[in-house]
């Protein structure tokens, strides 16, 4: 099962503000879910919860289970394991991090390679709607992780896919969109990297083992 901030989705004027705010959050462990339930949000509450939040500097629902880190120094299977815990699959990581905008001959361009390979982007731009309004809040980038450095078509295909979200800057009240804040939805972004092959399976809590011993055992 999914676990994720509830939200209002109903018609009505969009207030960015008054549906993304969160008055208490709470770290990953003090959550204390039942069984099978998993950090999943939708591709819109990931945007409004978390990454708008974190960009204004506001309180997340859960304030330790996106980390922050510089994403395109890392491989992804440089990243550590039990990042890939969440997802209804146990095979997904999030992160919030930085993009650096170069220039090539193509004109200025996202960096998207690190130290062993790079992403390659396979969708650009597609909307992330909200509510019954169909509000677009932000906008993702998918990308397929290939081994070896560019560039393409050189290296080889991993079986890593990345999602990157970015804020709508249209949604954020004028009175709010400062400078700085237009700076940060810019740069910052929030990303849901998802590993598709066979991984060493994420190491269950003690009082879970001991509890399939017995039933074992039964």
């Amino acid at each position: 099962m999914a676990f994720s901030p509830s939200a209002s989705k109903k018609k009505g004027d969009f207030d960015l503000l008054k549906c993304s705010k969160v008055d208490v959050g709470k770290k990953e462990k003090e959550l204390k879910l039942p069984t099978g339930y998993r950090f999943s949000p939708d591709d819109d509450e990931l945007v409004l919860f978390y990454l708008v939040n974190k960009i204004l500097g506001r309180t997340l629902p859960i304030t330790d289970v996106i980390k922050e880190i510089d994403l395109y120094e890392h491989d992804p299977d440089q990243l550590p394991l039990d990042d890939y815990r969440h997802g209804t699959k146990c095979n997904e990581a999030y992160y919030f991090t930085s993009v650096e905008q170069i220039y090539s001959s193509e004109g200025k361009v996202t960096k998207r390679t690190t130290k062993g390979g790079y992403w390659k982007v396979t969708s650009e731009g597609k909307q992330v709607i909200y509510g019954d309004d169909k509000v677009v809040v932000g906008f993702k980038t998918s990308m397929l992780f290939n081994k070896g450095h560019v560039p393409a078509p050189r290296g080889s295909i991993s079986s890593f896919v990345m999602h990157e979200y970015r804020v709508n800057p249209s949604i954020v009240p004028v009175d709010v969109l400062n400078d700085s804040i237009r700076a940060k939805m810019e740069r910052f972004v929030v990303c849901k990297i998802v590993s598709k092959e066979a991984r060493p399976a994420y190491k269950l809590p003690p009082e879970l083992l001991s509890h399939g011993e017995d039933a074992k055992s039964n």
